[in-house]
């Protein structure tokens, strides 16, 4: 059966299409998953076990609630991509809701030499507003998927912590033109983002506090 027949199986409620659908595409969400951890340093991620099943059950979920309507292989990536993306930082705001300035093994991994440098208001001022970035994060994946596909899935893997050189064969493109295209897309979502409140809203997500 095809990914097309199978997505339509899932929808009308049939178990067995889900099953093959997530162990088609385990493979390669583990692959991104572990290839971003290694890039972004994602120490919070302890399990990417587990955070590769928890994006394959959302994507199940999502083709039975209708969300996810079924074009392209490519498309369907690109899905994957952006709820890993979302997988992940849900964990990361969990992470931070537990964490503690007495975990050695924590500071360790922030890069601080010792408990007790931990400022808990200059952390505090470091990490992001959670409804806004969710917000913000919503409006940057529209204008993404707004850009021509080949466009949108090199930044969606951009945004997934993977360089040219990674998403090359993800792409079946050299590294070289992998970079060139990121570059004519970075440079259309730029433009797209300009007709938008994005800046203004956001920019300070993204771009840092203006003074």
């Amino acid at each position: 059966m095809d990914v097309a027949a199978q997505v339509m199986a899932l929808r009308r409620g049939e178990d067995e299409a889900g099953s093959a659908l997530v162990e088609r595409y385990r493979p390669f969400v583990l692959g991104r998953l572990k290839a971003a951890a290694r890039a972004r340093n994602w120490f919070w991620i302890d399990d990417i076990e587990d955070a590769t099943q928890e994006v394959l059950v959302r994507f199940v979920e999502a083709v039975r609630a209708g969300r996810f309507v079924y074009r392209d292989e490519s498309q369907l990536k690109g899905f994957l991509v952006r709820t890993a993306f979302y997988a992940v930082m849900q964990r990361q705001d969990d992470h931070l809701a537990t964490w503690s300035p007495d975990d050695e093994q924590a500071v360790a991994r922030l890069g601080l030499d010792r408990v007790g440098e931990f400022r808990l208001p200059a952390f505090s001022a470091a990490a992001f507003d959670t409804l806004g970035r969710r917000e913000c994060l919503e409006e940057l994946y529209r204008a993404i998927d707004s850009l021509p596909e080949a466009r949108a899935q090199v930044l969606r893997l951009t945004m997934l912590g993977l360089r040219p050189r990674e998403i090359a064969p993800v792409m079946e493109r050299s590294a070289n033109a992998v970079s060139v295209l990121k570059t004519h897309a970075l440079a259309e979502l730029r433009e797209a983002l300009a007709e938008t409140e994005f800046e203004a809203n956001c920019g300070k997500y993204f771009l840092g506090e203006r003074t």
